[in-house]
């Protein structure tokens, strides 16, 4: 698009350079050639104009798409970090409360060593394996809440390029109008001189 505007740009330089070396060159009388140049500026002006407000009105649009887009992201990511810090928190509890149970089986088992140190080798292995459960539990619950937020981020993104590419469609079409102009301009003014 950048190859596309300097382009142009400097067809309409070009173009309006050649128009006031014609009519400086031509042979017209004083009052004539300023009423031609001052004809001339005014109708460039008016264009350059439009299309000035034109890519305002587009840089408008496309700006509220990218703020909106990035407020939902950003949304989405805090509710994300508080899912993955509830989760966390969560675990940490019932690890701790186990870890207690865990510590008080042993002063109790310590009473009883004899009878119960077979009792208490299985429960200390079933109190792990419920600890490993825990953990296992959290961290498959935030694999599930990074997956589902990246969905949702990715979403959110096409969702932006979409509206951006519908808000801008008509851009090529404004462009090419904008040369035709430009070239229709410059002939007219080429005309015009050799006309006289």
């Amino acid at each position: 698009m950048a190859k596309k505007g300097g382009f142009f740009l400097g067809a309409v330089i070009g173009g309006t350079a050649a128009a006031v070396a014609a009519l400086l060159l031509a042979p017209k009388s004083g009052k004539e050639l300023r009423d031609d140049l001052a004809n001339q500026a005014d109708d460039f002006k008016d264009k350059a104009t439009d299309y000035t407000d034109y890519a305002v009105q587009k840089g408008s649009e496309l700006s509220a798409i990218a703020k909106d887009k990035a407020s939902a992201l950003g949304e989405q990511a805090g509710d994300l970090a508080g899912n993955v810090k509830d989760k966390t928190k969560g675990s940490l509890d019932k690890a701790q409360g186990v870890s207690d149970t865990v510590l008080e089986s042993f002063k109790k088992q310590t009473e009883d060593l004899s009878d119960r140190f077979k009792k208490t080798a299985q429960d200390v292995n079933d109190q792990v394996d419920e600890l490993s459960d825990i953990a296992e539990d959290t961290s498959d619950d935030i694999f599930i809440d990074v997956k589902e937020s990246a969905k949702k981020a990715k979403e959110t993104v096409s969702e932006g390029v979409v509206e951006a590419k519908e808000i801008t469609k008509d851009v090529p079409e404004k462009l090419s109008e904008a040369k035709q102009d430009g070239k229709n301009a410059v002939k007219e003014t080429v005309e015009d001189i050799t006309e006289k």
